[in-house]
C-alpha cells in the first residue's frame, strides 16, 4: 500500500472521535475529577524501519488526553507521524491507544487510598494504527492496573495486561500474531531548581516473546523545563529532550530506535 492509497483504519478513525470528544481547553476539574489534554511536537533523525540501512528522520504530533472521575479514568493518545526519507518512501502513519479504567474501590463503595497503593483498577487497552508502508499494528490489552501514592510524584502506575496481537506487516498477516504480556510503569515528578520548573515524567513498556516476534522493550523518558512558569503561567508550555528507545522493534531482533529528540508541549 503506497503513499496515494494511504487511508485511516476504523479504529483509528474511533480513536479519532474520542480526541474530538476528550478535547477540552486548560484543566478542567471538579469535585469528581480532571480533565487535561495536550499536543506535543518532537523531530527524531535516527529511527530504524524494516530493510532500510539508513537513518530514517521524522517529525511528529501527538495528541494526549488523561481524564479521572470518581469511579473511572482514561488515556488516551494519537501520534501523526511523517518519514523524510526517500529510501522510506517518505511513509505517513497515524498511531493511537486508549486505556479506559475502571477503580475497583469505587465498585466497593470507597474512596482512593491516602495508603501507597492509592488504588487499582480494571484496564482494557486498545492499540491500532496505519502506516503507508509497513506495519498495521491492532491489539488489545485487558489487564489490572495498581496505582500508588509515591512522595513527590505527581503520578506513579504499573499496568500490567495481556497482549492480544492481531496486527499486519506489509498488508500480510505477520508471525506476531498471538498472545503473550505486557507491563508498563509510568511516572511524573515535577520539581524545582532554584527558581526553574522541571518535571521528569515518561513510561516503559516489557512486551513478551510471541508467535515469530521477539520481546521488546519500548521507552521514552523525558525531562522538561516549564517555559510558560517564568511568565507566571505555570503548565502551559514546555520545552525539553526525549530518550526514545525501542529495542527489537516490531518484535524485529536487533532493530532498534536509539535517539534523543526534542520536544515541545503545549497545554490545551
Amino acid at each position: 500500500m503506497g503513499p496515494a492509497s494511504w487511508r485511516l483504519c476504523p479504529a483509528v478513525v474511533t480513536l479519532a472521535a474520542f480526541v474530538a470528544s476528550f478535547a477540552q481547553p486548560g484543566l478542567a476539574q471538579d469535585q469528581h475529577g480532571f480533565r487535561i489534554s495536550s499536543v506535543t511536537a518532537r523531530y527524531g533523525w535516527n529511527y530504524a524501519e524494516p530493510g532500510i540501512p539508513e537513518d530514517v528522520p521524522k517529525n511528529s504530533f501527538t495528541f494526549e488526553n488523561t481524564a479521572v472521575g470518581r469511579s473511572w479514568s482514561s488515556y488516551l493518545f494519537v501520534d501523526v507521524l511523517r518519514s523524510w526519507s526517500d529510501a522510506d518512501h517518505n511513509a505517513k502513519e497515524v498511531y493511537g491507544e486508549w486505556y479506559p479504567s475502571l477503580s475497583l474501590r469505587a465498585l466497593v463503595g470507597k474512596p482512593r487510598s491516602t495508603g501507597l497503593l492509592r488504588d487499582v483498577s480494571l484496564t482494557a487497552g486498545l492499540n491500532t494504527g496505519t502506516r503507508s508502508t509497513g506495519v498495521s499494528p491492532f491489539a488489545v490489552l485487558p489487564g489490572v492496573t495498581f496505582e500508588f501514592n509515591v512522595p513527590g510524584f505527581a503520578f506513579a502506575s504499573l499496568g500490567t495486561f495481556a497482549y492480544i496481537d492481531r496486527g499486519r506487516f506489509e498488508g500480510q498477516p505477520t508471525e506476531c500474531k498471538g498472545t503473550t504480556w505486557q507491563i508498563t510503569p509510568s511516572w511524573a515528578v515535577p520539581f524545582k531548581i532554584g527558581g526553574v520548573h522541571l518535571k521528569t515524567d515518561g513510561f516503559a513498556d516489557f512486551l513478551g516473546r510471541h508467535a515469530g516476534c521477539e520481546p521488546w522493550i519500548l521507552t521514552q523518558p523525558r525531562l522538561l523545563i516549564d517555559l510558560s512558569a517564568f511568565w507566571h503561567k505555570p503548565g502551559r508550555l514546555l520545552l525539553g529532550a526525549e530518550v526514545h528507545y525501542w529495542h527489537n522493534k516490531y518484535g524485529i531482533a536487533g532493530l532498534e530506535d536509539k535517539f534523543v529528540a526534542p520536544v515541545l508541549i503545549l497545554i490545551l
